[in-house]
Parts: C-alpha cells; sequence; structure tokens
C-alpha cells in the first residue's frame, strides 16, 4: 500500500505491535466513526479500481456503508472481497444503471439503505464532480418547500 510507511510512523507502528498502537489505528479510522452517522444523508462513492490504481482500497467504502446501512441492506464480506481483489463487481450485485452525472464513468453497483447511498463507479480513487453536484441539489429540492 502506497502509504504503509507514513500510517504506520504516525501511530508507533505496525497493527498489532502493541495495544497503544492499535488504539491509535482505532482513534484515527473513519469506520470508528461511521456509526455515529447513521440517519445522516450519506452517499459514499469509489472507483472499482481505487485500492488497485488509486490509494484506498475499495473495501473502505464498502465497510463505511455497512456500518451505516440496515442489516438486511449490507454486502457481505464474500461480495467485499470479491470486489477487493478482482476490481470488478460480481455477477449477482451487477445492474444496469445509466446517471448521467457520472458521465463516462457510469455505476456499476449502487445500494440504498435508509438516508445512506453508496455507488461504486467505472473509475479510480477520483471525485466525479457532475455527481456530486448532482447529489447536493438533491439535497436542496428534498428542504425546498
Amino acid at each position: 500500500m502506497r502509504y504503509t510507511g507514513e500510517i504506520a510512523a504516525s501511530c508507533g507502528g505496525a497493527p498489532g505491535d502493541n495495544v497503544v498502537v492499535d488504539a491509535e489505528y482505532e482513534k484515527r479510522s473513519p469506520i470508528t466513526y461511521m456509526k455515529q452517522a447513521k440517519g445522516v444523508n450519506l452517499h459514499i462513492n469509489a472507483g472499482i479500481r481505487d485500492g488497485h490504481d488509486g490509494s484506498v482500497p475499495i473495501g473502505h467504502s464498502l465497510m463505511a456503508f455497512n456500518a451505516v446501512a440496515n442489516w438486511r441492506d449490507r454486502i457481505g464480506k464474500r461480495r467485499i472481497r470479491q470486489m477487493v481483489e478482482t476490481a470488478s463487481v460480481p455477477l449477482a450485485l451487477r445492474s444496469e444503471i445509466f446517471d448521467a452525472s457520472y458521465g463516462e464513468k457510469q455505476p456499476l453497483f449502487r445500494r440504498q439503505s435508509g438516508t445512506a447511498t453508496i455507488t461504486i463507479f467505472d473509475g479510480d480513487h477520483e471525485l466525479i464532480a457532475g455527481a456530486a453536484i448532482a447529489w447536493f441539489e438533491s439535497l436542496h429540492k428534498e428542504r425546498s418547500p
């Protein structure tokens, strides 16, 4: 992983070195705090090749979604592992999705649970500006009288 040395240096060692080091990793990890975001409007996006061509493994985004999703909507560990290892969406999860706001980086997988949505798109570790703007605009429309 690209930042392994920097992360270990900032946390005082490698995961599993001792309880103090492990506590630093836990304190600094967003997953530690995700459950507190349950009920907040979230749209988690990740490129299917993130972690292969990008710096953050796609599994992080999938686990973040699971932390706020209802139990029945969660993505199974086996499916997450498949996406991480193969940089592709398993056949059982594929569906035809067209979302103009993603341009050429079309969604490959999308799931919603309560106020949380995850979209896995055809890309790397990147922001799809059109999709982000469309999401913000949809929030504004929900609140407008």
